[in-house]
Formats: structure tokens, C-alpha cells, sequence
């Protein structure tokens, strides 16, 4: 089966946008102390602040990376993040990308939700991608491949990956956003790391569906 195996990476808004939209924390109703409150009040915070890249509200779309069947790997990261929202639906549209199915890993609880959302911010018009309640089947989302229908089944992509011995990533997605701005070479590689990943493991589990 022909596949576009993609991956995206998030990172949080700019700490201007984060400021308008942080919530009012309240500390737990048993402290007492007043340095424990103000303590439990930041934690709260940092909390909140670390999982804003999870969010389609509180993050942003900073790379997306693609890979064909016969392995070419191409990443889109740029500041524009319009610019890549408008290719990502582009290559969806696209007579060549289009044909066959495109897959990752965790796209129809994360991935899809976030690209969606983030184009409705900008006021991107989606493809249809939907179908009714059901995304489009030419989508695979690989962990529910993986599961075969049990959803208690464990295993993120590189624990996939590593039990198939198809290799394992180099790092973690959470620290992407700080290694891009410190160094983009390193960030270019994790990201072709992690397409790479997604491709194989798209050969194993649909490449001969």
C-alpha cells in the first residue's frame, strides 16, 4: 500500500499569548503557611506552562515532517506557522501526495485534532478530513494498528519501534521546541529520526495490507 508517513512537532505560544491565557491558580484548601501556598501556586503554574505545548490553545505547530514509501524524508520547520499549516493541506490535496493513505502515530488523538484546530485559529480552510465522526480512511493512525482493537495496549513509538528492531529515537519531543531555538541542526535530526521511525514501522504494520 502507497503511504505518506508524517509527524509533527508542538511547541508552547510565545510567553506574551501564554500570560493572557494562563488561568487564576488557587492553592490547595489544606496549606496554610503562606510560603507553601505560594509555593503550590507555582508549581501549579510550571505545570501548567510545560504542558502548553500539548494543547492546540496554548501551543503551536513549529515543525511537520513527512516521509514517502520509498524513504525520502522532507521536514517542514519554519517561524510561519500559517505557512506550514496551508502545506501540510496542500500536499493532503495534492493529486501525487494525496494517493494512498497517510500515517503516524497517535494522529487521531493528537496529531489531527491539533492540526485542525491550530488551522481554525489561523482561519485555514480544512479539507474535508472527516467522515461524519470518523476521520477519512485515508488516514492510519500506527498505535491503533498496533493495538488491534485493545486499548489498554501499551507503547509509544519508540518502544514500538525498539521491540520490532526497527531502531529508537533520539530524544525526547518535549525538549524539541528549546533545541530548535539552541541548535537546529540537532533539532532538523530528531525530527528525521523520528520520520524515519514512523516510516518503518509503517512498512511493517500496513505496508503489506
Amino acid at each position: 500500500m502507497r503511504y505518506i508517513a508524517f509527524d509533527i512537532e508542538t511547541a508552547p505560544l510565545p510567553d506574551i499569548e501564554l500570560t493572557e491565557l494562563e488561568p487564576e491558580f488557587t492553592a490547595a484548601r489544606n496549606l496554610k503557611d503562606p510560603v507553601k501556598i505560594e509555593l503550590d501556586i507555582a508549581n501549579k503554574k510550571q505545570a501548567w506552562r510545560d504542558d502548553a505545548a500539548l494543547s492546540a490553545i496554548t501551543g503551536r505547530v513549529v515543525a511537520i515532517g513527512y516521509a514517502t514509501a520509498s524513504q525520502e524524508v522532507i521536514l517542514d520547520i519554519q517561524d510561519d506557522e500559517t505557512e506550514m499549516l496551508r502545506n501540510f493541506w496542500a500536499r493532503w490535496d495534492d493529486r501525487e501526495w494525496g494517493a494512498g493513505v497517510w500515517a503516524g502515530f497517535n494522529i487521531f488523538n493528537f496529531y489531527l485534532p491539533f492540526l485542525v484546530r491550530r488551522s481554525w485559529k489561523h482561519r485555514i480552510q480544512v479539507p474535508l478530513v472527516r467522515e461524519t465522526r470518523w476521520w477519512s480512511s485515508r488516514f492510519v493512525d500506527l498505535r491503533q494498528s498496533w493495538q488491534l482493537g485493545d486499548y489498554q495496549a501499551h507503547g509509544n513509538l519508540d518502544q514500538v519501534c525498539r521491540h520490532l528492531g526497527l531502531g529508537k529515537k533520539t530524544g525526547n519531543g518535549a525538549d524539541f521546541a528549546a533545541l530548535l531555538k539552541t541548535d537546529h541542526v540537532k533539532a532538523e535530526e530528531y525530527l528525521r529520526n523520528d520520520i524515519t521511525l514512523t516510516s518503518r514501522l509503517c512498512e511493517v504494520l500496513i505496508g503489506n495490507s
